[in-house]
């Protein structure tokens, strides 16, 4: 292979019978010819052509002008002047004068004496001197992708047809490995505009998902909701309304006033009861405490009022978090959900004697855990759904968080909530 590209280049070069130096400078095309098609990184290409174009044309300076779609250039790439000077000489060539004509060329543009060459519009201040110039077009496919310089030919020479067979033939080289490192640029934006989509279309799943699960549990409160208002308020207020009818009786018949008394006292006992169930179920639906002193007093008169209702003690112990420093909202509102439902469970299924509720807020995060020891169970996903447990990792879910179920026959449950911060 090296070979064939070195003939093909002596042949581009149109001689047989080098000098020595030709020959090296041959050498270094080749060389830079095999580092370029090999390179995939436009920077480190555009870089490497710049550099190998000077070593080609035995150039003190060379640089390398990109065009934009107007012709402009938009950036422009030097060898041989040091950072500190070019910092001196201050904004890039804006492709004027001499550069223009060269945007404009066909084909290269050799000049002898930069100063003497009417096209020239002269240096700026700090700009070191240079006479000698060559100008190659570079094309990628069929666009015009920027132009070539040399200048200042070493030992104060012209640049003549040899160095400028040589630089043409560095030009078509590099526009090969820059179409390449375009193309592989190109796939590579494309792959990850494709796993962007992939990862979009995801997200997109993940969310219908997470808002169908979401509704599901809605619905599932909202029937638990309807069987508490029939079964629990609804009884009670057919049981107000049999009392009322009773004491209408009583005294329509004319019968005696401690009796219907009593009846009045058994339907206002009855009311009470009744509002009593009210407040119960609004509290279970949206406790007002855990909106206007947050979840430490929700949690306390959580635990207060199963003792009171289920006779199942409750041990709650809170470590770092109190009235004082709140947890934002939808963090109170999810640990609270967490802890009603784990426990709304030991009531129902756990058959326990006791129950053990400890929240701690350090700055890894929340973490809540509700313990009993009751009857336990085989942890399967259908027995989690139909126990609510689902319903309570996807609360937890949606505050970053994740919930762990550990249970076995006669060994009691635990149910852990852990939130980020």
């Amino acid at each position: 292979m090296a070979y064939a590209l070195r003939q093909s280049v002596v042949d581009e070069c149109g001689t047989r019978q080098m000098t020595k130096d030709a020959e090296a400078r041959l050498d270094a095309l080749l060389r830079a010819a095999l580092d370029l098609t090999s390179e995939h990184d436009l920077d480190q290409i555009l870089d490497r052509m710049v550099s190998c174009a000077a070593s080609v044309a035995s150039a003190r300076y060379a640089a390398l002008g990109v065009y934009d779609s107007a012709g402009r250039i938009e950036r422009f790439i030097h060898f041989g002047i040091d950072a500190d000077t070019a910092a001196r000489i201050g904004d890039l060539p804006k492709g004027r004068g001499l550069l223009g004509q060269v945007i404009v060329a066909d084909g290269p543009i050799r000049i002898g004496d930069i100063s003497a060459d009417p096209r020239a519009g002269g240096f700026p201040p700090h700009h070191p001197p240079m006479r000698s110039f060559l100008g190659v077009p570079v094309r990628v496919g069929s666009r015009r992708f920027g132009n070539l310089y040399v200048t200042e030919k070493h030992g104060g020479g012209e640049f003549d047809e040899t160095d400028e067979r040589l630089v043409v033939t560095l030009a078509a080289f590099a526009a090969r490995a820059i179409e390449g490192a375009m193309l592989a640029a190109a796939e590579r934006d494309r792959a990850v505009a494709q796993s962007e989509l992939v990862a979009s279309e995801e997200r997109a799943r993940a969310q219908k998902e997470m808002l169908a699960r979401v509704i599901e549990a809605q619905e599932a409160e909202r029937a638990r909701v309807a069987r508490d208002l029939h079964d629990q308020i609804g009884q009670s207020l057919t049981s107000v309304l049999l009392g009322l009818r009773l004491v209408e009786t009583s005294f329509r018949d004319g019968a005696d006033p401690a009796e219907a008394r009593a009846r009045t006292d058994e339907v206002r006992e009855q009311v009470a009861q009744a509002l009593q169930e009210v407040r119960q179920l609004a509290f279970e639906l949206r406790p007002t405490v855990l909106d206007d002193v947050g979840l430490v007093a929700a949690v306390h008169r959580l635990a207060h009022d199963f003792t009171q209702r289920f006779g199942v003690p409750v041990e709650l112990t809170l470590d770092g978090l109190d009235d004082e420093n709140r947890l934002p909202a939808e963090v109170e509102t999810v640990v609270y959900r967490v802890v009603q439902e784990a426990l709304t469970n030991v009531a129902r299924h756990a058959e326990a004697s006791f129950a053990d509720v400890a929240i701690t807020v350090d700055p890894e995060g929340v973490r809540a855990s509700i313990a009993d020891d009751g009857i336990g169970f085989e942890v399967g996903e259908g027995l989690l759904r139909s126990l609510g447990l689902a319903g309570m990792s996807e609360r937890a879910s949606l505050v970053g968080g994740c919930l762990e179920i550990t249970s076995a026959p006669a060994s009691g449950t635990t149910v852990v909530l852990e939130v980020p911060r």
